[in-house]
């Protein structure tokens, strides 16, 4: 693997306001990094999903954050999403609702609790684990097609 060309870290207000732009701005990185389009909306959307989870589930008020960490090489794109958490219910929780979405457990019929299935579908690995502030790590990686394609 490369070395990390770059990275960069945003912080973000938890606030639903700015689902949209951050969707944007992690699509145009993509495209920009050399993935195809349709990878490129992928990435838009899995952060869209997994930065939606982080500011309604992951942080205890607007007045809080959440980190959207983003480590590119020339093959793939890691991005770290973290949110401080609640404070009143355990992280692990949601680790656990994250273990049911990928093995398929969530209530079909139903028009909430896809996202986290959507993510780990549209990335090549997907991981959440608590941090220091008492909220979750969302840890994704997702390989440019060529790159995914040539590991099979």
């Amino acid at each position: 693997m490369c070395d990390v060309a770059y990275g960069m870290k945003l912080k973000i207000p938890s606030d639903m306001i700015y689902l949209r732009p951050v969707r944007a701005f992690m699509r145009e990185l993509a495209e920009n990094m050399g993935f195809c389009h349709d990878r490129a909306n992928d990435i838009g959307l899995v952060v869209d999903e997994v930065f939606a989870n982080a500011i309604e589930h992951g942080s205890a008020e607007t007045e809080s954050w959440v980190i959207i960490q983003c480590l590119p090489t020339d093959e793939m794109m890691e991005i770290i999403v973290s949110d401080t958490g609640r404070g009143q219910e355990p992280s692990t929780r949601w680790i656990s609702a994250w273990a049911d979405a990928i093995k398929k457990k969530t209530v079909s019929g139903t028009e909430r609790g896809h996202g986290l299935l959507l993510a780990h579908n549209l990335t090549d690995e997907m991981s959440m684990e608590s941090n220091p502030t008492g909220g979750i790590d969302v840890h994704l990686m997702i390989y440019k097609e060529e790159q995914k394609i040539a590991q099979r």
